[in-house]
């Protein structure tokens, strides 16, 4: 999705005082999604913006419904809303200062009536060509957002957008869902037309009898699990039998987590995510609705489940994941997700009294590259250093970049200090060897600097320190060579 603002769409907008302006809007929603399924993106759209009032916003004609990190929906009007700009022009906007925007320092949530908001960037939802609402962070402190942080912000808003599509997919599912299963119940008078409705579905079905035995795969299924069904197969041999995994890909899925086994005992089962990895076909993730089916009598005639494939939107959810907390060209860790792990590491080392390590790297002799052989050799480079460092650290170490020719190498479970000046020691001696690009061979060294830290150590203040300590080693070195 583009998300870049365009300035003709930002001016052009004026509040609108009548629901003329919202034709394109939807008349309403089915259903508001879980909060649960989107507190964690709201919780990085308050890191990314380093602002605590974050929301997503779904938008109809006649209200707007909004869900905050407190995980729970509100409905208000559209009165004087700064989300209707984002909302009606498509676009994104931010605003540093909405006190001091005639476009919005009327509105109730400016001057005091309401709120007294003062930045503002909301980004556009799109579900297909449909704007259906915004994702948005505001302040009451006036203040722009980077560039780099509108853009996380356009990355997080695809992946609300994912939430949404595979929520109302849900939602679609159960109603084709409950037709199935009158049509399943109907089967001994149209066992042609349910063969043929079944064939013609779009999703997975899997029915079993009344004994627990899997009786019926749809086309879909037979794709999904490269068979057909078996019939002598038990209930407790299904996992193996059909190739069930839980929605980690890795773990076989164990009998009373089977969908459908679920369904014999539980009655119904709702958003179950499971994964079909059989022998020689590409793994596939699906959320599956199970239900027992009955006759008119009330007598168990056996059990259906509609399996709906989901392995793109998890398959965007990775990357956007993976994108946010990791460097683009090194794939390394990147600043936000060496944070998170100091943390971590230093929450853990009260429990055994160790030390943290903070090892500061920076490339000597990286410029020159550069200046010589231009970027695309640089990148080369540091590409090569990364993985050169990476395979010098110990086991459970992180090696992030920083940015520009700047690395950390974080060390957790540190039990004697003498540890520390070891690594450093291994890591300038990988870099002896030149580094060989397509430019040929690159003499490089390495300027070290280090802190330690335990459990009360503030992070920021870990990695700083041994930031400076870097520049103290760089300095020294600079002035034994002119000596």
């Amino acid at each position: 999705m583009d998300v870049t603002p365009t300035m003709t769409e930002v001016m052009e907008y004026r509040p609108s005082t009548s629901t003329g302006g919202r034709g394109h809007l939807r008349d309403g929603f089915p259903s508001l999604p879980d909060g649960d399924q989107l507190s964690a993106v709201l919780r990085l759209v308050s890191a990314v913006s380093g602002r605590d009032r974050v929301a997503v916003v779904l938008a109809d004609r006649s209200a707007l419904h909004y869900l905050g990190t407190d995980g729970g929906w509100a409905t208000v009007g559209w009165d004087g809303a700064l989300c209707e700009a984002t909302v009606l022009c498509g676009s994104v906007v931010s605003v540093a200062d909405a006190s001091l925007d005639a476009r919005f320092a009327g509105s109730p949530w400016v001057d005091g009536r309401r709120g007294t908001v003062r930045a503002y960037t909301g980004v556009p939802l799109v579900c297909g060509d449909q704007v259906v609402g915004s994702l948005c962070s505001t302040s009451g402190i006036p203040g722009a957002l980077r560039d780099d942080q509108v853009a996380a912000l356009g990355d997080l808003a695809t992946l609300v957008v994912a939430v949404l599509d595979r929520w109302w997919a849900a939602e679609e599912l159960a109603t084709a869902h409950a037709e199935l299963v009158r049509a399943h119940a109907d089967a001994a008078r149209e066992r042609a037309f349910t063969h043929a409705l079944l064939e013609a579905l779009p999703v997975g079905v899997v029915a079993g009898d009344a004994d627990q035995r899997v009786q019926l795969f749809n086309r879909v299924s037979r794709q999904w699990h490269g068979q057909d069904t078996d019939p002598g197969v038990l209930p407790e041999q299904l996992s193996v039998a059909y190739d069930l995994f839980e929605a980690d890909g890795v773990t076989p899925l164990a009998e009373d987590r089977i969908p459908l086994l679920r369904a014999y005992r539980e009655g119904r089962v709702d958003h179950a995510e499971i994964v079909i990895r059989p022998h020689g076909h590409a793994a596939r993730t699906v959320a599956c609705s199970a239900t027992q089916v009955r006759d008119d009598d009330g007598e168990l005639l056996g059990a259906v489940v509609a399996m709906a494939d989901i392995t793109p939107h998890r398959d965007l959810e990775r990357q956007l994941r993976s994108a946010a907390l990791h460097d683009t060209l090194t794939g390394l860790p990147n600043r936000r997700l060496l944070q998170d792990r100091l943390e971590h590491a230093l929450h853990s080392s009260g429990r055994d009294r160790s030390w943290v390590a903070v090892l500061y790297v920076d490339l000597d002799g990286f410029k020159a590259v550069n200046d010589q052989h231009g970027h695309a050799v640089g990148d080369e480079v540091l590409v090569l250093a990364a993985h050169r460092l990476t395979a010098s650290v110990r086991t459970g170490d992180t090696v992030a970049r920083m940015g520009g020719d700047e690395f950390v190498v974080l060390c957790p479970g540190i039990v004697h200090t003498e540890e520390v000046q070891t690594l450093s020691r291994r890591l300038a001696t990988v870099f002896c060897e030149p580094l060989v690009t397509s430019a040929g061979p690159h003499r490089l060294s390495l300027s070290v600097g280090h802190a330690l830290g335990q459990a009360d150590a503030d992070p920021t203040r870990l990695v700083d320190a041994a930031d400076r300590a870097m520049y103290r080693t760089k300095k020294a070195r600079r002035a034994a060579r002119v000596r």
